[in-house]
């Protein structure tokens, strides 16, 4: 498969769900975020099969990826609202943050995968030795 960002960048890692470490497992079980939802243990992450990383560093690691979470909730509300505003700026207000909120709900899974991929990679970098 063709990949434009090549391995060892954390922009791969991030974009293909990759170990941050070994970049050749998947840090989450599938790479569809809303999937990850109906995992079991959908807060146990675990860890890397292939270079045996432990996800979880210390205990509570991951609430630093609610920051990110945030950030990238942000974004998005952002984000919608300029592209509403461009197309239509007659909509009433109230319609506004109706559809920005379905939207925030709507991707909330993909902001909580990839917050925790982001958070990860900001502790974690890449090393070609650490291959089993």
């Amino acid at each position: 498969m063709f990949r434009i960002i090549k391995k060892g960048n954390k922009l791969y890692s991030i974009i293909y769900n990759c170990c941050p470490r070994c970049q050749s497992d998947k840090f989450w079980p599938q790479s569809n975020p809303y999937k990850n939802i109906l995992i079991k243990n959908g807060g146990d992450i675990g860890s890397c099969e292939n270079c045996n990383l432990k996800y979880e560093i210390e205990p509570g690691f991951w609430y630093g990826a609610m920051y990110v979470s945030y950030g990238l909730t942000v974004f998005v509300g952002i984000l919608a609202w300029l592209i509403i505003y461009i197309y239509n700026k007659e909509m009433d207000i109230f319609i506004q943050i109706s559809i920005i909120s379905f939207l925030i709900i709507i991707l909330s899974p993909v902001v909580y995968f990839l917050s925790r991929l982001m958070w990860i990679n900001l502790f974690i970098s890449y090393n070609k030795n650490s291959l089993i």
